[in-house]
């Protein structure tokens, strides 16, 4: 069944290149802003542009790669990953719900996500009793 790669990034949707394997920090980091928003969806595997470039190879496990999300996250943050083939081109869909409470890394970041001005989306620091 073919997938829709959506065009833009948008509140509920972000492309992160994974040509040299995205740093699972960062990673987890824009998991919880999207969780801690609206949810959505997070396409590792593709640029900024929209274009399909590809899973690392440490994160082509998704199994692994949903584990590593649970265990980074606090209270664990569930997700469901599928890869898809785009013009031949393996890349990862990351689903993430919005969340019921606040996500923190297990760092203790609390970030949320927002529009700028001009219509991007950005990630953003928040306090852990913030509305």
């Amino acid at each position: 069944m073919p997938v829709n790669l959506p065009l833009t990034e948008s509140l509920t949707v972000e492309f992160k290149s994974d040509r040299n394997g995205y740093p699972d920090h960062e990673l987890i980091e824009a998991l919880t802003c999207l969780a801690n928003t609206a949810g959505g969806e997070l396409w590792l595997g593709v640029e900024d542009d929209g274009t399909p470039s590809g899973l690392h190879r440490n994160h082509r496990n998704t199994r692994h790669l949903a584990k590593l999300i649970a265990e980074q996250t606090q209270p664990p943050l569930v997700v469901a990953v599928h890869k898809h083939a785009i013009n031949n081109i393996t890349v990862a869909k990351i689903s993430v719900p919005q969340a019921p409470h606040l996500i923190a890394t297990l760092a203790g970041a609390y970030l949320r996500r927002r529009l700028k001005s001009d219509g991007t989306p950005e990630c953003i620091h928040i306090s852990p009793d913030h509305p």
